[in-house]
């Protein structure tokens, strides 16, 4: 299958992540707003949308879904330390799940004409690859605060060694 959500996602990035901002600019569920710089907020999605692009491009199952999800750990972790609750980080994805939806009814119309199946197939990947991305903030917001909570889902972090005396 050709590189079209990748590309669909490359040629529309700005308009993409300005409306996301903007959605995420309206919410007064969040301080995201004045907590973080505009550049702050926005530099992951690239990548976001890269990683989710390749997944949807080759059709990845579900477990392939979880392994890009945990590529993109380093967000949470990023959130985290910029002192972002651990709710915010949830209604920011799923703000960024909204407007990507509502981009894909809108923009992935056309590269699913052929087939309208496609871009349910789409949707459903994209919706569990956002719940993945929610799975792994609360896996590192619970490892990053004492005392580490233990998960059945990941070795995150990797168990502390003790120095032998």
């Amino acid at each position: 299958m050709p590189r079209r959500f990748s590309s669909l996602f490359r040629q529309h990035l700005d308009p993409f992540t300005r409306a996301w901002a903007d959605e995420v600019y309206a919410d007064r569920r969040t301080d995201l707003a004045t907590l973080l710089t505009f550049r702050e907020l926005v530099e992951h999605v690239p990548e976001v949308l890269e990683e989710l692009g390749r997944l949807l491009d080759e059709r990845a199952d579900a477990e392939e879904i979880c392994e890009g999800a945990r590529r993109l750990r380093g967000y949470a972790r990023v959130r985290f330390h910029q002192g972002v609750l651990i709710d915010e980080v949830a209604r920011e994805l799923m703000l960024l799940r909204g407007t990507l939806f509502e981009f894909l009814w809108q923009e992935a119309r056309g590269l699913t004409e052929d087939d309208p199946r496609l871009l349910r197939d789409a949707l459903r990947r994209a919706e569990i690859f956002f719940d993945e991305l929610l799975v792994e903030a609360v896996l590192v917001y619970a490892s990053s605060l004492r005392p580490v909570v233990p998960t059945r889902g990941s070795v995150w972090p990797p168990p502390r060694r003790r120095r032998q005396p």
